[in-house]
């Protein structure tokens, strides 16, 4: 075998070698958007279904949601929540997270009137509604648990309170 024939052999192996690349990269694409898909079911939070516990300050019809000091995401939506039509519409529960004291800072970006929920009254809810990670949205409609989900937008904000109160002025509305 000469050296074309050599030069053949490495060619039929270098596209076969660039066609194996592409497959593998096609398989790793497809297994990013899958385990990105499934980022959006939330395992935080009591089952959709489930009999919300009653806390002083959360109301049968509410829209709790939890923020937590160290969490970036959190101060921006816990901003979100002071500038809406109206802040008491939801349940505020604001916890350290891994540094103590942090409630301090997302507290602070709540306005007076918001319903704001700190200390240890916060630490319990947050363990009876299994919440590990914020920030959490549940919508809870006649003392039940009817969706839940990490929350990375207004938007987010927005469908909670829609499924909780219906129509009722929105963050849209300022």
């Amino acid at each position: 075998m000469g050296y074309t024939g050599l030069t053949i052999v490495a060619l039929v192996w270098l596209v076969l070698l660039g066609f194996g690349l592409l497959v593998v990269r096609r398989e790793l694409s497809i297994l990013q958007s899958r385990v990105a898909a499934s980022g959006n079911a939330p395992a935080d939070g009591l089952a959709i279904g489930a009999i919300a516990p009653h806390f002083p300050g959360v109301r049968r019809d509410d829209v709790i949601l939890f923020f937590f000091g160290d969490c970036a995401p959190c101060h921006e939506l816990a901003e979100e929540v002071a500038a809406s039509a109206d802040p008491q519409q939801y349940a505020c529960v604001v916890s350290d997270g891994t540094l103590p004291g942090s409630s301090a800072s997302v507290r602070q970006l709540l306005p007076d009137d918001a319903r704001a929920i700190a200390g240890e009254e916060a630490a319990a809810i947050r363990q009876r509604y299994k919440i590990r990670s914020g920030p959490f949205g549940v919508s809870v409609s006649g003392g039940l648990v009817v969706a839940k989900g990490v929350l990375r937008n207004v938007g987010d904000l927005e469908h909670l309170r829609h499924i909780t109160y219906g129509t009722t002025p929105s963050l849209a509305d300022r």
